[in-house]
């Protein structure tokens, strides 16, 4: 690898002399330079050498367990006759993603090769938004040739690329209101907005990306950590199903949430406890159901006077497959029809997004459920399958995790998937949910 870079280098350095780019104004060219998350961007580099081999590198730094760490991509493309790389028309050949994708070099961000894989990228406060550099290097690097201590390889050009979580007149309201905990995102305007809960998993704490974009689209948002959070349960077994009632009771009679009814975006873990509450509270009139299981497990359910609300099913480990990447657990959920939360005693819509290469969720349940339902309600449900897709389904252009640390079970857990099919099911199964939402709570 030295060598190779040694080779590249006196190309590099010449290509870089002012005299050949100094005259050349935004030679990175993002359109637009600040943009909402979820928003597509347009990339484009000027005043390269025609028919030459180029790198494009990009970098966010974001924090995991409290420390920094880097996230990179790199993809190769051969510029122009006139020396021009333009993402919307030209391909990648190589590096972390491959194909005609002008998001690509943001979804298929990646752990840096100079730190820990075992982690994910993690966008938690809603009023910060994500940097990215993007620097473009003559020849084609790899990741780690790029990150290589040994090299004094340099960019041509290099640019920032600023990715807002939220628009900026969307308002961002931390709640305390009883035991509730979380924060209300709520959009420009009077109101009363279409009202959504939006809730994450098993690792506990809160995430505010979904719901700041959400906000983002005209709904007022309640982003509801259910442990791990302030004065929250510190574990999952602690949790009790009072708590979810009263989220939904104070946010549906807010004053800036319309009063016919609400919607619950929930993912994994956070997933089971949105189908009961679709089917205990009838303010919920709509679910968006992310690759969860569609029973309670792990631990019984109560209220906090110790009422059973629902058995919980005790994982079998003895059907755990352990993997060099992490512990599959899509198997261990020993289950009947029986266990199956009965939403479609309900009136509520339900969208299901399965991934079928979840390896925490096995994607059968979801037709299992389908079935399940009576054939004069099946007009309330809509199940999703996504080939290729993991478990962590997220909004669009986010990188995709295929493994990583859960902190409350302090082990690596195998999420699946692979990145390209994830990046089209976060960008199929985003425009699907803002348009359910839209639909069902208008």
């Amino acid at each position: 690898m030295a060598g190779r870079l040694k080779q590249l280098q006196p190309i590099i350095l010449r290509c870089a002399h002012p005299h050949s780019f100094s005259t050349q104004p935004e030679v990175i060219q993002v359109t637009p330079k600040v943009s909402l998350f979820d928003q597509k961007v347009h990339i484009k580099v000027q005043g390269l050498p025609s028919k030459t081999k180029v790198t494009l590198h990009a970098t966010t730094q974001q924090e995991w367990r409290r420390k920094p760490v880097e996230f990179k991509s790199c993809s190769h493309y051969v510029t122009s006759d006139d020396g021009d790389l333009d993402l919307n028309r030209d391909v990648s050949v190589g590096g972390t993603y491959t194909g005609l994708d002008p998001m690509g070099p943001f979804w298929s961000l990646k752990p840096s090769p100079a730190g820990p894989q075992n982690i994910r990228m993690v966008v938690r406060n809603g009023d910060e938004p994500v940097l990215y550099n993007l620097s473009v290097y003559l020849g084609h690097l790899s990741l780690r040739e790029l990150v290589a201590t040994d090299t004094q390889v340099k960019p041509v050009y290099t640019t920032t690329v600023t990715r807002l979580k939220k628009s900026a007149d969307v308002r961002r309201i931390p709640v305390r209101e009883g035991n509730v905990r979380g924060i209300l995102f709520l959009p420009p305007g009077e109101g009363p907005h279409p009202g959504v809960i939006d809730m994450f998993g098993s690792a506990g704490g809160l995430m505010e990306l979904r719901a700041t974009l959400l906000a983002s689209h005209g709904f007022a948002v309640l982003a509801l950590p259910f442990f791990k959070y302030e004065d929250l349960p510190a574990k999952l077994e602690d949790v009790t199903f009072d708590y979810f009632e009263e989220a939904v009771s104070w946010f549906s009679s807010h004053s800036a949430v319309k009063d016919d009814g609400i919607g619950v975006v929930a993912v994994s873990t956070g997933a089971q406890f949105a189908l009961l509450m679709a089917w205990m509270c009838p303010q919920v009139k709509t679910v968006v159901f992310i690759n969860g299981p569609p029973f309670y497990w792990l631990y019984d359910l109560c209220r906090k006077d110790g009422t059973l609300v629902r058995k919980g099913i005790k994982l079998d480990l003895n059907f755990a497959v352990p993997t060099e990447e992490g512990l599959s657990i899509r198997d261990c959920f020993p289950h009947t029809t029986d266990s199956f939360i009965p939403v479609w005693e309900s009136s509520a819509h339900v969208l299901v997004l399965q991934s079928d290469d979840d390896n925490q969720v096995d994607p059968k349940l979801a037709d299992v459920l389908y079935n399940l339902y009576p054939d004069d309600k099946r007009h309330l449900l809509e199940v999703m399958h996504y080939p290729g897709a993991g478990h962590l389904l997220e909004p669009p252009y986010s990188p995709h995790c295929r493994y990583c640390v859960n902190p409350t079970f302090g082990m690596d857990f195998l999420w699946g998937g692979n990145p390209s099919d994830h990046a089209v099911a976060q960008e199929d199964s985003w425009n699907r949910i803002l348009k359910f939402l839209k639909t069902h709570l208008s």
